[in-house]
């Protein structure tokens, strides 16, 4: 009689532990799922969600104040600018030193505009004219692409002309705001034409003809990609801690 009792109440209780380890761990698993979420929503825009009001006049304050620009914020209309746009002009500011600030702000605002226009992140723009010019707009190379996303002559002319704007020739592309608008409809261009981000950087640096000619481009990603891809990468997680710093 007392081992039937027994063994009923260690049944019972071995099926109250059950039922609470099970409630323990389905618990921890939704926490995760709700953290991960929470986590993945820190992507390219983290920095904009966090750097508004006063944060986004602070940091730009701050780093304004550290570089070899004597400006005033006022004139910068910076309590106008969007949470987006200021993350871009930040950026901006810090990876060139020939870009002064006005013309910084008129670029961000530029590249978050465009972007919105053909579905682009900001961040791969940004990737894109590090890799290519160090975001210098007089740069010119030896194959003579010119300024912050090295577009070539022919190929500003064949943009402008297609996009309706403006072209008087290669001084054009010296000019940052005519040379990242054209370079930004360029890459949407060839990323419609190739399927992927990946080909179309490709065909942007071998250009596209070359890039169709190719065998193993396609297949094997170049330096070139991965090195505009891996620079995207760390503005996404230098925008992350910025975030969490403000």
């Amino acid at each position: 009689m007392f081992k039937v009792v027994y063994d009923y109440i260690m049944f019972s209780f071995l099926g109250i532990v059950k039922v609470a380890l099970f409630l323990l761990f389905f618990s921890l698993a939704i926490f995760l799922v709700v953290k991960s979420k929470d986590l993945s929503g820190l992507g390219t825009n983290s920095f904009s969600s966090f750097l508004t009001g006063s944060s986004k006049i602070s940091l730009l304050s701050a780093h304004l104040s550290r570089s070899k620009w004597s400006t005033d914020l006022k004139e910068l209309e910076i309590e106008n600018i969007t949470p987006e746009e200021a993350e871009i002009f930040l950026f901006i500011l810090r990876l060139s030193d020939s870009i002064t600030p006005t013309d910084a702000r008129k670029l961000a605002k530029l590249i978050i505009d465009e972007c919105g226009n053909y579905d682009l992140e900001p961040f791969l723009i940004l990737a894109v004219i590090q890799t290519e010019s160090n975001f210098t707009p007089k740069a010119v190379s030896s194959k003579g692409a010119i300024g912050l996303m090295q577009v070539m002559p022919k190929t500003g002319e064949y943009v402008a002309k297609n996009m309706g704007i403006s072209y008087k020739g290669s001084k054009s592309l010296y000019d940052p705001f005519v040379n990242v608008r054209l370079g930004i409809h360029y890459l949407s261009f060839l990323e419609d034409q190739f399927n992927s981000t990946e080909n179309a950087l490709a065909a942007y640096n071998y250009g596209p003809a070359n890039f169709v000619k190719s065998k193993t481009l396609a297949k094997n990603p170049p330096k070139y990609v991965k090195k505009v891809l891996n620079f995207k990468t760390f503005l996404e997680e230098e925008s992350i801690l910025l975030a969490k710093r403000s």
